[in-house]
């Protein structure tokens, strides 16, 4: 789970990654956009325009919106180092990738 933008929450879940926002009439969180099928771990550093989420084969790029905070794809690799999470710098200079109990 990632506060961006101290606005908008990213939440991992069993259908897919959730992207909330705090409605101003209620106060309330409310879902306001969904990536359906992508299971994996999401890596978002205060600063950054962008969040990666990890999955099993595929490394997803995401840029954040500033205004309407809707993710947009910016890049696809694949997971050849079956890596569990990827960290990239908020200026894309440095990456640390390593997997879960190694």
């Amino acid at each position: 789970m990632f506060l961006v933008f101290e606005k908008a929450l990213i939440v991992r879940s069993t259908s897919g990654m959730l992207f909330f926002k705090i409605n101003p009439e209620t106060g309330l969180w409310t879902k306001y956009h969904t990536i359906d099928d992508m299971r994996g771990t999401v890596f978002f550093t205060k600063g950054n325009i962008r969040i990666q989420i990890t999955t099993e084969r595929k490394i997803y790029f995401y840029l954040i919106d500033k205004e309407t905070f809707l993710p947009e794809l910016e890049n696809v690799m694949y997971n050849f180092i079956e890596c569990s999470s990827l960290m990239v710098g908020a200026r894309v200079k440095y990456a640390v990738a390593y997997k879960t109990s190694q």
